[in-house]
Order: C-alpha cells, then structure tokens, then sequence
C-alpha cells in the first residue's frame, strides 16, 4: 500500500514589502494547518517522509505536521523547486521515492498542489490552505499509482 499526503500551505501574510518566498503563516493558518493535522493524525501514520517547497509558510506547515504526527522535525526535506515547479517536481519526487517507503506528504503552493491532487482525484477546482488530499493505492511501486487504481479523501480546516 502507498499513500500520498498532497497538502496545501496555511494562509500566509500578504504583505507587498515581504518576498513572496518569506511570507509567513498567519494566526488563523496556524490554527488551521494545527486542526487539519490532528484529523489527519485521527486516520493515518506520520509519513515516512515529508518534502516541502522551501517557502517559510510552506516549511512551517510542514512543521506543524511534523509535530502533530511524531515525524522528526529534522528529516523535514525543503525541495526549491517545489515553490516555483510544484507539479513537475512532485511527479519527480514520487518516480524516485524508493519502494520501501510506504507514505510520504508532499507541501507545496497553488496552483501546483491542486494540479497533482488531480492527477488521482476527481476534478479539485482549489485546495484551500491547509487542506490535505490523500491518496491511497494498494500497488508495490510508486510508478503504479495512476487515477484509475487510487482512492482519495480530502481534509479541509
């Protein structure tokens, strides 16, 4: 069995005279991202990795799931090029994952992370922030997952 965690960053701060790729989460996304990783938690393991685009809202959405679910703050990984080639990157990650692991969270931005949901789901129009598909295939290799053998569930705030 493989399972896929494609998360959506929290709600960051828009502010014109921070970078984009320093922009923070906000309280409320906080909040949010805590409460979706708890009813994650409620249904599935922590993963065995965590790959994040290395935005700071990105990173600390992914640190927020890492506390919530036990995984190792430290084996956090920050991919660039999730932040700006999200979609790409993503089929990237997942046709060189190894076979051993068994579940992995993927935490990146829009509109990428909506694109890769739909790649297994049925037609997303937006994840919200902080919002989680999981996909779930019972296939041996990461290469045999495709919409047509995956099963999806989708956590919102």
């Amino acid at each position: 069995m493989k399972t896929l965690h494609i998360v959506r960053h929290g709600k960051s701060l828009r502010d014109p005279q921070i970078q984009d790729d320093d922009r923070p989460l906000t309280v409320k996304g906080i909040e949010n991202t805590i409460s979706v990783a708890e009813k994650l938690l409620e249904q599935y393991q922590a993963p065995d990795v965590i790959v994040s685009s290395y935005a700071s809202r990105a990173l600390h959405t992914a640190h927020i799931f890492a506390r919530i679910m036990g995984f190792p703050h430290e084996n956090v990984q920050a991919n660039e090029e999730l932040y700006l080639y999200g979609n790409k990157e993503t089929a990237g990650i997942l046709e060189n994952m190894p076979d051993n692991v068994n579940s992995v969270m993927i935490v990146g931005h829009n509109p990428d992370m909506t694109y890769v949901a739909n790649w297994f789901a049925a037609k997303i129009n937006e994840m919200p922030t902080s919002s989680v598909v999981t996909v779930t295939a019972d296939v041996k290799q990461w290469s045999e997952i495709n919409k047509s053998n995956a099963n999806c569930s989708f956590i919102e705030s």
